[in-house]
């Protein structure tokens, strides 16, 4: 088994832009790290590394439990989120380990400062490793690797940082062998050592609904590429090299510190969105625009549109470069027209962000988090939040 050279642990906020993934990649290149194979040993960024139909989370734990260094992307998101700090303590964890085996500290956990954090930010277990080195350069040290790719990513002291941070990383991982954790190693049972706030830990739940047909039962007129052998295998991006859209949108909404499930649109979608108002929980409707020209689909979508659901959002994604979802088709977009007609209304509306229609790859990712923070505060000010206390339910009040 090849064990990843590298993990790349960074809040899912911070790759909104392609500036991560610049980073990955350049650092790739110092380290002679070619993205599909290696001469050493391939590195993991999950995006990257997660393929179509994989299983996220078991291929995260593996990786955090194998990998042999960890480049952390410092950040106010990194220190926010509660999938990093786990990340952070199972490595960590790897790290004591190794160290009390040997009596000799690997420094294998390469941190990078990608936006300036407060000190008070810092949890104590992170204050412990030192993370502003002087000779990597003052503006770094200052305004953070993402300033300096804003303002000139071919410059010199960019790629001065990027060499030395790969420097740090060749060293442990080419003189250290730290123990790894066992194939059954669960990364969400681990527990993070990053705070997190009473109202992060009690945020709701988001209810992820796709509506896409299978290989068994293509659209008309529709490629195969795109679909798998169940709803949720959907891929409108580029396939199949980045995850179904239902797993990006199920990473991005656990690494926003929220629970999610994952349901298939049926005849009791209404039904089920109603419940979901009632307990305060968000819904996201993730629609093929093909696939909404099925029976199966296009009646319980029709039946959502005429009701008023505010904490549901709806994304109907679409790759750049599919050419029968581009523009010219103008009997596809004409159809989800008439399907949506209320809801076209707020269509890509920035003053009322839960309806967006041609979702990209690049701005995917940014919008499931938007919605969910949009519709999360719209059930936060209808003064219905109703949180009840862990435990059994109580006893009824005595009557008089």
């Amino acid at each position: 088994m090849d064990y990843p050279y590298f993990f790349l642990s960074y809040a899912r906020s911070d790759d909104r832009t392609a500036y991560v993934r610049r980073f990955y990649e350049d650092l790739l290149g110092v380290l002679d790290l070619p993205g599909t194979g290696s001469r050493r040993q391939p590195a993991f960024r999950d995006s990257e590394s997660l393929y179509l139909g994989a299983d996220w989370l078991r291929g995260l734990s593996r990786a955090i439990g194998s990998c042999k260094t960890l480049v952390a992307l410092y950040s106010p998101a990194y220190f926010r989120s509660q999938y990093c700090g786990k990340e952070w303590s199972a490595f960590a964890g790897r790290v004591a380990r190794y160290q009390e085996e040997t009596d000799v500290e690997p420094h294998a956990l390469v941190p990078v400062i990608w936006e300036p954090v407060p000190a008070r930010l810092l949890p104590q277990e992170v204050q412990a490793i030192q993370y502003a080195e002087p000779h990597m350069g003052g503006t770094y040290l200052e305004h953070g690797l993402l300033h300096l790719m804003r303002s000139d990513p071919k410059s010199a002291e960019y790629w001065h940082v990027v060499r030395s941070i790969a420097e740090r990383v060749r060293f442990a991982a080419d003189h250290f062998n730290l123990p790894s954790t066992p194939d059954s190693f669960d990364l969400s049972a681990v527990k993070g050592c990053f705070p997190v706030t009473p109202a992060e830990t009690t945020s709701g739940h988001v209810r992820i609904f796709i509506a896409a047909e299978t290989v068994d039962a293509l659209p008309a007129g529709r490629s195969r590429n795109y679909y798998g052998e169940q709803p949720w295998s959907w891929n409108p991006f580029s396939p199949p090299a980045l995850p179904t859209a239902a797993h990006r949108a199920q990473k991005v909404v656990i690494s926003e510190g929220h629970h999610t499930s994952l349901e298939v649109v049926d005849t009791h979608l209404t039904r089920k969105l109603d419940q979901a108002m009632r307990l305060n929980q968000v819904s996201i409707l993730l629609v093929d625009a093909w696939s909404a020209r099925t029976p199966a689909y296009r009646r319980p979508l029709g039946a959502y549109d005429k009701q008023y659901h505010p904490t549901t959002a709806v994304l109907i994604p679409c790759h750049d470069s599919d050419d029968e979802s581009g523009p010219a088709n103008a009997a596809l977009w004409g159809d989800l027209k008439q399907l949506f007609t209320r809801n076209r209304l707020r269509r890509n509306n920035p003053h009322d962000p839960v309806f967006w229609v041609r979702v990209n790859q690049h701005e995917f990712d940014d919008l499931v988090a938007r919605v969910v923070a949009v519709t999360q505060n719209r059930i936060a000010e209808s003064g219905r939040v109703r949180r009840l206390p862990p435990g059994n339910p109580p006893p009824p009040m005595p009557r008089l």
